[in-house]
């Protein structure tokens, strides 16, 4: 992760590794250093416990979201402004939330940790909630779809919450021989699905 240092980068993506697959509630700062082969004094030095570690990893993720929403909504401008386009855009999104699924997974688990925390998880939906409007007004002054105010905004959120929570949901139900990028695939075809109803026969 740039800007750290080497062994802070080892540890934060060990860190992202282990809350992935094993959950953060289940790990504690110690369990960490042992994966790393590293004393919990030396693990110390670099985090102040796993909420800190937890912490770096969210303002990451933040960083990556921001950066991803940022480019979407300069491609996705006037003739650009497609459902595919759109579709490949939120593709890219999941594949990120993919990356930090543990905070979607238990974002009650990380603010309970540390109420200091809840700053970071609301910005990662409110990161969702920006990028959905953006690129779903893209798609209605485009006149790629046609919808009136209700119906956008209603279309916006629910967007933003299958951002936010599908990979969760699918992930939840998935047979054991999915892979990730088809689970991914998965996701972003059932959050783009409801779009798809709105969409303008006329246009183009």
């Amino acid at each position: 992760m740039s800007g750290a240092s080497p062994t802070k980068d080892k540890i934060l993506t060990k860190s992202r590794d282990l809350f992935n697959a094993e959950g953060f509630g289940a790990l504690a700062a110690v369990d960490i250093a042992n994966h790393l082969s590293m004393s919990p004094g030396h693990l110390y030095y670099h985090f102040k416990g796993k909420t800190e570690i937890a912490a770096a990893l969210l303002a990451a993720h933040s960083e990556e979201l921001e950066a991803i929403k940022a480019a979407a909504l300069d491609k996705c401008r006037g003739p650009d402004a497609t459902i595919e386009a759109v579709w490949t855009w939120i593709h890219i999104l999941v594949e990120e939330i993919w990356d930090a699924r543990f905070a979607y997974r238990e974002p009650i688990t990380l603010v309970r940790s540390d109420p200091r925390l809840s700053h970071h998880i609301r910005h990662l939906f409110a990161l969702h909630q920006t990028a959905a409007a953006g690129l779903l007004n893209a798609l209605r002054h485009e006149g790629t779809i046609k919808t009136s105010d209700e119906a956008f905004d209603g279309l916006v959120n629910q967007m933003a919450l299958g951002l936010s929570f599908q990979l969760v949901r699918l992930e939840f139900d998935a047979p054991a021989t999915e892979t990730p990028r088809a689970l991914i695939a998965r996701a972003a075809a059932l959050i783009m699905l409801p779009v798809t109803g709105f969409i303008d026969p006329d246009h183009g």
